[in-house]
């Protein structure tokens, strides 16, 4: 029975992991915010940016990936060596600054400024911590980043979304719970990449008032 549900809990884990990886959370974030906002788009122009967004922010990075792990650049997917997730920090800083520098051409998107400048300034941040030597986790770091962009365009868009944010909450502490539980990530990792997420969104968001 024990073994049992280890093997349960390992395998939630490992599916909470998955569909809440960092890499997915961007486009999630603006799929919501097209849900929620109140200001009107195209559809056309939704299409183009989340088709943008999955091109560009999931299958590059996800290509760049697979070929680093195939050529053995780095020793396991889950990249256990703070030096290792180097690399890949310093590829999502340039895909980001890809997207940011495409984003910022249509005004239209503007309040979704704040957000993709938060994960340059994440992401950024983390390759400074993983020079040196560790490594704070990137799902907390994504997931509780996304949660802050919500809950400051909430306020000042004045959309009542604490039922929304709720459920963000929740879904954060699973995913938290499901880095820890393996042991991928300590307690203390996981506080240092909610920080993080938290305190670059804010950055950016006085960044976006000041600059645009």
């Amino acid at each position: 029975m024990q073994k049992l549900l280890y093997k349960i809990l390992q395998a939630g884990s490992f599916l909470i992991s998955f569909i809440f990886h960092p890499v997915f959370i961007p486009v999630y974030t603006v799929w919501l915010y097209f849900h929620l906002t109140l200001r009107f788009f195209l559809p056309a122009n939704r299409y183009f940016l989340i088709l943008y967004l999955t091109l560009v922010g999931i299958l590059i990075p996800m290509i760049f990936f697979g070929v680093i792990l195939w050529a053995k650049g780095v020793s396991h997917y889950r990249l256990p060596y703070p030096r290792e997730r180097f690399l890949i920090s310093g590829i999502m800083v340039v895909v980001y600054l890809i997207v940011f520098s495409k984003i910022i051409k249509y005004h239209q998107f503007i309040e979704l400024y704040p957000f993709f400048l938060g994960i340059i300034l994440s992401v950024s941040a983390l390759a400074v911590t993983n020079f040196f030597e560790f490594k704070p986790s990137i799902h907390a770091m994504a997931v509780s980043g996304a949660i802050t962009f919500f809950v400051i365009w909430s306020y000042y868009s004045q959309i009542n979304i604490l039922d929304y944010i709720f459920i963000f909450v929740i879904v954060a502490t699973l995913v938290m719970a499901a880095r820890v539980y393996p042991g991928v990530h300590t307690l203390k990792e996981i506080f240092c990449g909610t920080v993080i997420g938290v305190l670059m969104q804010v950055v950016a968001f006085y960044l976006t008032l000041l600059f645009f």
